[in-house]
């Protein structure tokens, strides 16, 4: 049964067939759940997808995207891969595996040294049993309740009930960093909305410079992953930008929550200014909280602590946020890109925010 599918690369009149896929997956708001902009959509080398077809359909796809890759040991490339997908109907046929195994190997063909992918739930276990993909580490959810914050249009009496839980949360807490003591205005410094140019291109290689694993935050990063519906702030240094914060504000379950999508800073405490800067804002966006996913006690993760923000249980979290790899086979740096101390890893390396 498994012979009569093809494995390709994508190529531009699929379009149509694997949006019907995404449909099947997804329904109806398969568009808010995945974003093909990143990759089929994109001109760029090293964006696409391997499909599964059978006759004019596409049953199964693996998109991707290359970016450059900051390690110790120099430049690499890291081919993220977005959101796997097998139509409901041809499931249990192996596609999964096959279009992953393709892309991977591709990607390493390409030059890429790992590739990555931040799976749903369903899907990880698809990774969980494909040596060599690994589960690098999971991030944590950390959450800051800001008040009942504003009602988005029409709210039905699970959004009331969730945003009075935020507003009574939030008493004692607002402006109160995580061990209660009051927290400082962001101050003078924090330049925003920034608009990344060429101080984010030196920025980007100051932080290269500091080591550790990560997708490389400079111009050309910045500006493709946050759009026109992202607030950037910038903190400002002697030398030029000293860090930066992402966020944005989206409305679920007719709650609007504000997002915390990303943060570098060169310690907690200049972390912890830009986390206030981002606060004050989402605030005065009517979010009824904060949210952001963060790798266990690195420098964003105890810059949330100190703005305030709470760990939520894995149980009690929106959605769990694994990272699995795949190293390319005999890589001399393959151990080191596995250790998940190593990286800085946030919602930006995903498209799920």
């Amino acid at each position: 049964m498994t012979s009569s599918y093809e494995i390709r690369a994508f190529v531009p009149p699929d379009r149509e067939a694997l949006e019907r896929l995404y449909q099947a997956v997804y329904g109806d708001a398969w568009a808010e759940k995945t974003n093909l902009g990143w990759t089929v959509g994109s001109s760029t080398p090293g964006a696409g997808a391997i499909v599964a077809t059978l006759g004019d359909q596409v049953v199964a796809a693996q998109p991707y995207r290359d970016l450059p890759l900051d390690t110790p040991w120099g430049a690499d490339r890291v081919s993220l891969f977005l959101d796997v997908a097998t139509h409901p109907a041809h499931q249990r046929r192996g596609l999964f595996r096959r279009v992953v195994d393709r892309a991977s190997a591709e990607a390493f063909e390409r030059g890429g040294s790992i590739a990555m992918t931040t799976p749903n739930r369903r899907a990880a276990r698809g990774f969980e049993t494909m040596p060599p993909w690994a589960r690098l580490c999971s991030l944590d959810c950390l959450v800051r309740p800001l008040g009942a914050g504003d009602r988005p249009g029409t709210s039905h009496l699970r959004a009331t009930a969730i945003r009075a839980a935020f507003a009574l949360a939030s008493v004692g807490r607002l402006h109160r960093n995580g061990d209660g003591t009051r927290q400082e205005a962001p101050g003078d410094g924090i330049e925003t909305p920034w608009l990344p140019g060429d101080d984010a291109d030196r920025w980007s290689k100051t932080v290269a410079h500091r080591g550790g694993i990560m997708v490389a935050r400079d111009r050309t990063f910045l500006q493709w992953r946050f759009g026109p519906d992202y607030r950037l702030f910038a903190l400002r240094g002697a030398p030029g930008v000293a860090g930066y914060v992402a966020s944005r504000v989206v409305t679920r379950a007719g709650v609007k929550v504000g997002l915390v999508i990303d943060c570098i800073a060169a310690d907690a405490a200049a972390g912890s200014r830009l986390m206030a800067a981002a606060l004050g804002w989402l605030e005065t966006q009517g979010a009824s909280a904060a949210v952001g996913y963060f790798l266990p006690q690195s420098m964003p993760w105890r810059s949330a602590r100190k703005a305030g923000f709470l760990r939520l249980p894995a149980f009690l979290a929106p959605r769990e946020y694994p990272v699995y790899a795949c190293v390319r086979p005999g890589d001399e740096h393959g151990p080191a890109l596995l250790d998940a101390a190593s990286w800085h890893l946030s919602m930006a390396d995903s498209d799920l925010a």
